[in-house]
Order: C-alpha cells, then sequence, then structure tokens
C-alpha cells in the first residue's frame, strides 16, 4: 500500500459520514468551552488567539478542527494543515484530533515549520529556478556562532570599501536569523556586485554554503528561504498548496521568526483562513530570531480578528494569581485568568526554599518527595525538577538521593544517540516499536496500547479509509504480537543486542513501508536517526534487566521525577514542580534581555497545578536577579530557610 504525502496530499476516500448542521455542532469529547473559544472558533477568517498558560491551546485547536470538518465548512476533499514549532507538539495535537473525530483524522495534517518547507524543497527541488537548482544534493548542518564569526570576519576584510563598516558589525549570534532568516532570495542570482551590506553578505553567505561544488550545506532557516523562492516561483504549486489547505492552524506563533512569517504570508497570505495561536507573554525563543510582537504583526498582516481566551484549566487559583503577578511585568494591561482547576487543601501553592549547599538541597527535597508520595496517592511522575539551564547539573545529586527512596529521575534533556530523550520518548514510532515489544511481552489488559499500535499500522500501510485494509492489519497485528512473544521468550535481555531487537521489529512492522511512512509524514525527520537512538536507548535499558517487562520500564521510564529545562517544559504541566536554581549561577544572562528572561521564568513557574516550590541560595541577590525576587515577594510567596 502506499503513503500518502501530507504536503500536497490525495484526497481520501470518502467516508459516509454525515455533516452536522453549524448551529447543531457541539465540541467532541469534552462538556463545553468557554464564551470566548466559541466565538473564535465560529470565526471562519483569519483568526489571532492569544492563548496564556493552561488555557487548553491543543483542545481548541482540536475542537476547531473538528468543527470545521464535521460541518463542512472545510469540504471533502480538503485539509487542514496544522504548524507547530516542536515535534512532540505537532504529534500532540495530531492525536488529539484522531480523538476527536476519527472519521476526519486522514484530513488533518500536523507537522513543524521545518519538516514543512524541508518537504516542499526535498519533493520539488527540481521546480526552483535554475540559478537555484542543487547538483549534488545537501546535507542538513548547523553552524555555530563561532563559525558564523569567522565568516562574517572573513568576508568584512573582502567587502567593498563602502560596506566593510556595515558588514563587521553583523552579530554572529543574529546573523542566521535575522539577516539570512529574512532575506528574499531572488529568481536570478546577481552576478554584479551588491550595493549594501545585507545582500553582499546574504550573497556571499549562499555562495559559501549552497552555490558551490558538491553538497550543499542547508540549515532550516536556508531550507525555509528555498521553499520561499520555490513557492513564489512556482505559481501552480502555490495554488495547489492553497487548494489543499484552505485551512492553516499555526500554533506557539509568538515563537514565529523572520523567516517563518515570511513564507507564512507568502504561501498562505491569500484565500486561505489561517488561525494563529499564541501569547506573547511566553515569547522565549528570541535568541532563535523569535519576532518581537509577532501576533500583532499577524494580525496586520493578516488583517485577523482577535479573541483572549480568559480560562485556566491547569493551575489552582493562587497559582494563577502568582502568575498573573508575574504577566504583569510582561503585559501591564494583561488580564488576570480564571483558575477552573480543582483546588487542593493541606498546602502552601506557593513557597521559595532557601539551601546552604547544592547537596542538603537534593537530600532534602528527595526526602520530601518521598513523604510526599508515601502520603498521597501521587506518583513520581507527578513532580518534575525545572531548571533555567545546564540542567546536567542537577542529575547526580538528585539521581543518588532519589534512589535512596527507589525513586527514578528521568532527565528530558539527556543526549541519546543524537536525539534528545524527550523527543525520542514523543516520536511515533518510538510509539509503535515500544507498543509492540508490550503488547508481545503481555498479552492482556492492554486495550489503549493495541489501539494506539493498530492505528499507527493503518497510517502506516495507507489503511485508514479502507475497512477491509483496516480489518488485514488488525489480523496482521495478531501475528506479528504472537510471532514477537516466541523470539522475546527465546531471547532474554542478558542474551541478546538492541541491535537484533531493533532489527526483528522493523521486520515484522515492514520496515521499509515504515521509513516512507516517517517520510513522508515527518519531512524533517530521520528515520535512521531515529533507529539509532531508540537503540541507544534500548542497549542501556536491557544491560541491567532481569526480563523484559523491567527492561521496558527502564526504556520508557513513566514513573519517574522528571528533569528538565524551562524551555523543554513548554507546554507541559505536573502536580508540583521545583523551580531550582533561582540565583545568579542559572540566570547569569538576565540582565542581558530581561524581558526574555522574565517570560522564561513566567513559563516554568505556570507548569504548576498545585504546588510551586522555587529553589535558592545564600548568594547575592542584587542586580538583575533582584527582578525575580521582587516579583516573588509582591506575590506574598513565603522563603524557608531548609538548612
Amino acid at each position: 500500500m502506499s503513503t500518502p504525502d501530507p504536503l500536497i496530499p490525495m484526497p481520501p476516500a470518502p467516508r459516509r459520514t454525515t455533516l452536522i448542521p453549524v448551529d447543531d455542532w457541539r465540541p467532541a469529547g469534552i462538556e463545553d468551552l468557554e464564551p470566548a473559544a466559541w466565538e473564535a472558533l465560529r470565526d471562519v477568517g483569519n483568526v489571532a488567539v492569544v492563548a496564556g498558560p493552561g488555557a487548553g491551546k491543543t483542545e481548541f485547536l482540536a475542537q476547531r478542527a473538528a468543527y470545521l470538518l464535521q460541518t463542512g465548512l472545510c469540504p471533502w476533499p480538503q485539509h487542514i494543515l496544522a504548524i507547530s514549532f516542536k515535534r512532540d507538539a505537532a504529534a500532540n495535537l495530531g492525536r488529539r484530533v484522531t480523538a476527536r473525530v476519527p472519521e476526519h483524522a486522514g484530513r488533518f495534517a500536523s507537522m513543524t515549520f521545518d519538516a514543512f518547507t524541508k518537504g516542499l524543497v526535498d519533493r520539488f527541488a527540481l521546480a526552483l529556478p535554475p540559478d537555484w537548482r542543487m547538483t549534488d544534493g545537501y546535507e542538513i548542518s548547523t553552524v555555530t556562532n563561532a563559525e558564523v564569526g569567522d565568516f562574517l570576519n572573513g568576508i568584512a576584510h573582502a567587502a567593498p570599501e563602502a560596506l566593510r563598516w556595515e558588514v563587521a558589525r553583523f552579530q554572529p549570534n543574529r546573523f542566521v536569523s535575522g539577516v539570512v532568516g529574512n532575506y528574499d532570495l531572488p529568481e536570478v542570482v546577481p552576478a554584479d556586485a551588491e550595493v549594501d551590506a545585507i545582500s553582499y553578505a546574504v550573497r556571499e553567505w549562499w555562495q559559501a554554503r549552497y552555490l558551490r561544488r558538491g553538497k550543499a550545506q542547508l540549515d532550516f532557516v536556508m531550507l525555509n528561504r528555498l521553499a520561499e523562492l520555490l513557492v513564489r516561483a512556482v505559481p501552480r504549486l502555490r495554488r495547489a498548496l492553497r487548494m489543499t489547505y484552505p485551512v492553516v492552524f499555526v500554533d506557539e506563533f509568538q515563537d514565529t521568526t523572520s523567516a517563518q512569517f515570511s513564507f507564512l504570508t507568502s504561501v498562505f497570505g491569500e484565500e486561505t483562513a489561517v488561525t494563529a495561536v499564541g501569547d506573547s507573554k511566553q515569547r522565549i525563543m528570541g535568541w532563535a530570531g523569535a519576532l518581537p510582537n509577532a501576533v500583532q504583526r499577524f494580525t496586520h498582516a493578516f488583517d485577523a480578528t482577535t479573541y483572549s481566551l480568559a480560562w485556566n484549566f491547569r493551575s489552582s487559583d493562587a497559582l494563577v494569581a502568582l502568575q498573573h503577578v508575574i504577566a504583569r511585568q510582561l503585559d501591564p494591561a494583561a488580564v488576570r485568568a480564571t483558575s477552573k482547576a480543582t483546588t487542593e487543601d493541606g498546602h502552601d501553592p506557593a513557597s521559595l526554599w532557601t539551601f546552604s549547599t547544592d547537596e542538603a538541597e537534593a537530600q532534602f527535597i528527595a526526602d520530601w518527595i518521598a513523604r510526599d508520595i508515601a502520603g498521597s496517592n501521587r506518583t513520581p511522575a507527578d513532580f518534575a525538577l525545572i531548571a533555567r539551564q545546564k540542567i546536567k547539573d542537577f542529575e547526580p545529586l538528585f539521581r543518588a538521593h532519589l534512589a535512596v527512596h527507589g525513586i527514578r529521575v528521568r532527565n528530558d534533556d539527556a543526549r541519546v544517540g543524537k536525539m534528545t530523550l524527550q523527543d525520542l520518548l514523543k516520536s511515533e514510532t518510538t510509539h509503535l516499536l515500544i507498543g509492540l515489544l508490550r503488547l508481545a511481552h503481555e498479552p492482556h489488559g492492554l486495550p489503549t496500547v493495541w489501539q494506539d499500535v493498530s492505528t499507527t499500522l493503518e497510517r502506516v500501510h495507507g489503511a485508514i479509509d479502507d475497512e477491509v485494509a483496516q480489518h488485514r492489519v488488525g489480523e496482521n497485528l495478531t501475528e506479528m504480537t504472537l510471532r514477537l512473544r516466541a523470539w522475546l521468550e527465546s531471547h532474554p535481555p542478558s542474551t541478546v543486542s538492541a541491535v537484533d531487537t531493533v532489527q526483528q521489529l522493523l521486520a515484522l512492522v515492514d520496515g521499509a513501508a515504515l521509513r516512507r511512512y516517517v517520510r513522508a509524514t515527518t519531512p524533517g525527520e530521520d528515520f535512521d536517526l531515529i533507529a539509532g537512538a531508540f537503540e541507544a536507548r534500548l542497549e542501556s535499558s536491557i544491560k541491567q534487566a532481569a526480563g523484559w517487562g523491567d527492561a521496558l520500564d527502564e526504556f520508557e521510564c513513566a514513573e519517574a521525577v522528571v528533569l528538565l529545562t524551562a524551555h523543554r517544559s513548554k507546554g507541559l504541566e505536573y502536580h508540583t514542580v521545583f523551580f531550582l536554581g533561582i540565583h545568579d549561577r542559572q540566570w547569569w544572562a538576565l540582565g542581558s534581555d530581561l524581558p526574555e528572561g522574565t517570560a522564561t521564568f513566567f513559563v516554568g513557574l505556570s507548569r504548576a497545578a498545585h504546588r510551586l516550590i522555587l529553589t535558592t541560595d545564600r548568594t547575592n541577590r542584587a542586580g538583575p536577579i533582584a527582578a525575580l525576587f521582587t516579583m516573588l515577594a509582591e506575590a506574598g510567596v513565603p522563603e524557608i530557610d531548609c538548612g
């Protein structure tokens, strides 16, 4: 069976679904929406939705997709395209829509910005203008700030005299995102000398990395620029994209870069209903080129109507009050959200703990978590340890002290192969392979895992809209689990390598079909990279495992206290959050960009649903770090000396 290409997919086979009249439509899977969400959902034009932490952005987008698909406002065979900035966010939204409207899941494409633009270049590279066609292909290659600095120094010396001073002033850390990413490529490469510093520097950059002999070296900013050129130079492609995707969602719009905004405007600036969801108070990607006031720029460029969601489904009222104090520092006009979460009694919602040493901090918190778990129905997964940066520095002490209580730690920022552990565990490929191993090892009592694996295999083999093919997939899954069960029983973890195990899995699921599926649905994702990371994680999991159940538990490490950075915590929530290291060693760069640092602080502390515990030491609190303590004092957060 062939795998559809999500960029300009073939129409799915029509199902016998009855359209719901607009006035009769009701939310799927939830009781209701807040009034502002209803207004935004029913607006069929360009919409900007301002949604703070805990507002339920993913659920809103899933309901808007359901509304447009079930009522026929997005008619068959047209699709909805959802663009996210993180792979896990794209996968999460895709799963949410599948759960809400499974009969329309085949017409909802959810992917990252990078995946979408890379997919266009990969598929239509031969349609690029002649001056820009690749002769030897390309490879993904990112550069360090030091390498960009060396490049700029080199071209500054060689630049026409009138341009040297301007070229020398470009900042290496902003050049790729802010200069290369903000430049629309001309269809014909200029042959004469440029008259301005930007055009000169950008042309030299493309000459050095792309317009040269051999394999081109591209990063995702350059791929974005090539995709924008491609769509602009090939009007038929732009028309095809707009016809295929009359509706586009863009999540986390406050993190949009110049290149991404330019691409969105060029491709979907007309004849498309675009929904942008974001919150300027959570703009934490300025270092990566995120535009200031991106949501406001969207409303102006797309003539969009703005709606603000006012409900917070995550955090208790006391934590919402704390969040509002920080929110006002970022936006004096911010309106306090209304908490819709259940309030728990018996503990302080927020407090600041002071420690004399890192050792004392880790031991005290580990003992406290153990007591809290013992005295409640909470599990280790209800607790998160969040820090601004250098999360690996916290891991050894916390891992050792929590291990005393039999509690594991999962460092989501840890590298596994060439991926972070968080990205690996969120991957659909990982869910499929681990799910198969679970079903083979535990033949009963896993209906949800069976359904997830079956649904993924239906997508892999193009069976979503074919009942006969779906039945065949179910029969094949039964046969697969039986064969895999026999293999696991004859190959305990102590006798087999991860490489052999993965080869066995890929032989059962049809590795070639899975590779094609990953390439089609997540064009920016490298199947070999995922497989390599999966093997590395499995190898470390089976070394000390007594059996396959222990190995799989170690691989997923689902029941563990999570350790991650504030950036990586975005979009997640936990019952209790420990925000570690409120001191200069973690926040040394706060003074260089106070608004973005405050936004990072806001993102980290707003992950807590019921309890927020911030930790600090007894070092000097003067200078930029004082701003964080001032906000905590204004919010009435008590400080406790914990020794």
